[in-house]
């Protein structure tokens, strides 16, 4: 139980963080061209073979007066959590910041930080972004896997997850179509993601849904490159893919990612929009 509990903490707060960063691009394409946007929170719950075990709340501020629409700074503040007797089995909380900046669909991150408690014991990793695409890393304990990205370099070039959202939601607000390969590290994990434009779907309500209908599907497949446990790896714990659902849950507001949905060897995991304020 401590594995699963460890590793689906880990996705989930990955995931969740990529869609609240992809809502606050989003949302920063409306119609505001005189003032800058009100901070809006967003609220996600998750879910592991249908039951609620994993919440994340944010704070998503947009860009500022004055910026073209696709173009300016990006930031956020998310809190995550277990939820329910899963949280007595595994009590975790995470605290997220993210920001940079866009332009011309592409992200440059400026600052990636997540702070969590697990069974007890605190984690940090920040990740700040140079020139010639340097990566930073400050890991709180050290971990192994941060003293291996730094002294081999392989951070280098990459963005986060977060960002790696908000550049594939600004490429489809631009041309239809979220197609894309990132490279990716954060602060543990390298990997690759690919992005390909699925077909549409319609999304049943699940027992919380702020969004229920039709949405447009979004497959994203990782190539695992360091940092991933060889045991993870080989029993497929890993999802091998995952689907990312955009859909005009907002009104007023061009298409916003609604739900993720991931397959591994335990089951489906899924993140689903449960607030919108």
């Amino acid at each position: 139980m401590r594995y699963f509990g460890r590793q689906f903490a880990s996705l989930a707060s990955g995931l969740a963080s990529g869609l609240i960063s992809g809502l606050a691009f989003w949302l920063s394409l409306g119609a505001l061209p005189a003032q800058a946007a009100e901070p809006v929170t967003l609220t996600y719950t998750g879910y592991m073979a249908g039951l609620p075990v994993f919440s994340l709340t944010a704070q998503v501020k947009l860009p500022g007066e004055g910026k073209a629409a696709g173009n300016g700074a990006y930031s956020l503040n998310a809190d995550a959590a277990t939820s329910g007797n899963f949280r007595l089995l595994y009590p975790y909380r995470a605290t997220m910041v993210s920001s940079g900046s866009l332009a011309e669909q592409k992200a440059a991150p400026k600052q990636f930080r997540s702070v969590a408690e697990i069974m007890g014991r605190q984690e940090a990793v920040t990740l700040t972004y140079g020139q010639g695409g340097a990566v930073a890393i400050e890991a709180v304990p050290l971990t192994r896997q941060a003293q291996d990205a730094a002294n081999r370099g392989f951070a280098r070039g990459t963005i986060d997850p977060a960002s790696a959202i908000v550049a594939a939601v600004a490429k489809f607000a631009a041309t239809a179509s979220c197609a894309g390969t990132y490279q990716l590290f954060d602060g543990v994990r390298r990997y690759d993601l690919e992005l390909s434009q699925g077909g549409f779907a319609d999304l049943a309500p699940l027992a919380q849904s702020y969004y229920d209908g039709s949405a447009t599907e979004c497959v994203a497949q990782p190539r695992l490159l360091e940092g991933f446990a060889p045991s993870a790896m080989s029993s497929q714990f890993y999802p091998q893919s995952a689907r990312l659902f955009l859909a005009p849950a907002v009104p007023g507001f061009p298409a916003v990612p609604v739900r993720i949905e991931a397959q591994n060897a335990l089951g489906l995991m899924t993140l689903d929009l449960t607030g919108v304020r």
